[in-house]
């Protein structure tokens, strides 16, 4: 017992420096949807440099216990290794006050679920611990030999590069009780939905599914009372938790975001919300870690229609989409006539059937014109809304939080295009900077989610910020800025307006140095470069 407690107190007091100083692996677990291949993908990026700082440390530690507890050792055994746990704990605070400036893009929320995943975590790591401490203190007495003794603890710096997967093997664990969970919670859902007999809409696709939902929602409440997922729920526990919020009550209308990621998404999701109407965006290399092509991507978002709904697709599906389908038509470019994309707003007619309508909306960019153009083309030939009452619609249509959201403040101009993290969107919110007359700068950290594609779409995006002749450019972050960087000076570009921070903040502070009235600086992609 004299020896248990001790190692009890050590244990517990290592642990909870270890989970505190590797919270961005929460993060990250957080980020990554709580699947531990994500996360281990994340871990592994060649410019993620977490795993040999844990490593460094690691070797440190070693270092610091063998030469304090050697040069203690006249004290004898314990004492010099009491003395030697000081450095050990020094060296763990100094990382986790230093680790601060190489925080996550996206903070770590405080959810249910990831507060219990901490305390699986935090349990592990003490029992991982403190099997260690006692096999290295039975090896100590084994070998009998004070030299020995006195290094015996050497070897649990090791555990430290080990911490990431004691927190996989936490995820889990708490998982089969999660995913249990989830599933029972969905399936409530699915049955309240059964029971009502509101109209179900689904949007899918590669792009400007959020975009595209917001607006169709604002049509759509001319004629109808609307609910729609809030924010960028996509997943069956995001249109669960619609379906359960009060919102919900007394709707006829739900316009239900879809998002994939893998095969089988889709289908889960026409499965939970059966569709009656939907729009198919497009598709795009968005996605290509999981899903490996477009093709794969294009066959996966495609359930859609398969599962029976009224659908509208982007016209670039044209060529996708074989065959004449009773169920679908094609809305978008064609459509829009006599575009004047404009700094602050975009004007164009709007064609329907026969008839036109003169718009005028906040929203910039060619896309925004299309994906006005898909949802009142469900509206109008779908859910039956007047022209009229679709006119409405869009003259209320307000801008959707960072999908290239202009802000202005102080005389200076903020594109906040910060959800967008695919190579079709990168392209008209560069071209929506470049249509400012003052001092222009880009805030990146590149894309994500684009698989075996990302080194090659980030080399594409540096060229393309090279060739908008950008007044500054910042790049933020550790995994993905190399591919931009070395596009952007390949393809000639000023190396003198280039700045590379670690952290979004970093980059506001160097904006804010820079920045004058009339400026304007596009934020884009601030999405997490985890998943």
């Amino acid at each position: 017992m004299d020896e248990v407690m001790p190692r009890i107190a050590a244990c517990i007091v290592c642990a909870t420096l270890f989970c505190l100083m590797t919270l961005k692996t929460l993060g990250a677990m957080q980020q990554g949807g709580y699947k531990n291949g994500a996360f281990v993908r994340w871990l592994g990026q060649k410019e993620n440099m977490l795993f040999n700082r844990l490593c460094v440390l690691a070797l440190c530690l070693a270092l610091a216990s063998a030469v304090s507890a050697l040069c203690f050792s006249f004290l004898g055994v314990k004492a010099a290794l009491l003395v030697s746990a000081l450095p050990f704990t020094a060296l763990l605070l100094f990382y986790l006050f230093s680790d601060r400036k190489y925080a996550l893009k996206v903070p770590l929320k405080r959810t249910g679920r990831i507060n219990r995943l901490f305390v699986a975590y935090f349990f592990i790591v003490a029992c991982a611990a403190y099997i260690v401490i006692a096999f290295l203190t039975f090896l100590a007495k084994w070998n009998g030999s004070e030299i020995y003794a006195l290094i015996a603890y050497v070897p649990f710096a090791l555990f430290v590069p080990l911490l990431p997967f004691l927190l996989c093997a936490a995820n889990a664990l708490i998982g089969v009780f999660e995913n249990a969970r989830n599933k029972k919670f969905v399936k409530r859902a699915g049955q309240v939905l059964d029971e009502t007999k509101i109209i179900r809409v689904g949007v899918v696709g590669s792009y400007g599914k959020t975009s595209v939902k917001n607006i169709l929602k604002t049509i759509l409440s001319e004629k109808y009372t609307v609910v729609a997922t809030p924010e960028s729920y996509n997943t069956p526990i995001g249109i669960a938790k619609t379906v359960y919020s009060e919102a919900f009550a007394d709707k006829q209308v739900l316009v239900a975001e879809m998002g994939a990621r893998k095969t089988g998404d889709i289908a889960e999701l026409c499965a939970l919300v059966k569709p009656d109407f939907a729009i198919f965006t497009g598709v795009c290399e968005q996605h290509m870690r999981t899903f490996g092509s477009v093709e794969n991507a294009f066959a996966e978002k495609s359930e859609i229609i398969k599962s029976g709904a009224f659908t509208v697709c982007g016209e670039d599906l044209k060529v996708r989409v074989e065959g004449a389908k009773e169920k679908v038509v094609f809305a978008g470019e064609s459509q829009v006539e006599n575009l004047q994309l404009l700094p602050t707003e975009t004007k164009f007619t709007l064609r329907l059937g026969e008839e036109k309508i003169e718009v005028t909306t906040k929203l910039l960019s060619r896309a925004a014109a299309e994906n006005i153009a898909l949802a009142a083309t469900l509206a109008y030939e779908g859910l039956g809304l007047t022209v009229e009452e679709i006119a409405r619609g869009i003259e209320k249509i307000e801008q959707i939080p960072h999908r290239l959201q202009l802000i202005e403040s102080g005389g200076a101009y903020i594109l906040d295009d910060g959800y967008n993290s695919n190579p079709v969107g990168a392209k008209e919110a560069l071209a929506a900077l470049a249509r400012f007359t003052g001092g222009k700068c880009i805030v990146t950290p590149g894309l994500v989610e684009c698989g075996v594609l990302e080194e090659k779409l980030n080399g594409e995006l540096g060229a393309q910020i090279a060739a908008a002749n950008l007044d500054k450019v910042v790049l933020v972050g550790d995994t993905l800025v190399g591919a931009v960087k070395n596009g952007y000076l390949a393809a000639n570009g000023d190396s003198a307006k280039l700045t590379l921070v670690k952290t979004l903040d970093e980059a506001k502070t160097a904006i804010a140095e820079w920045i004058q009235a009339g400026d304007c600086v596009l934020f884009l992609n601030d999405l997490p470069d985890v998943i």
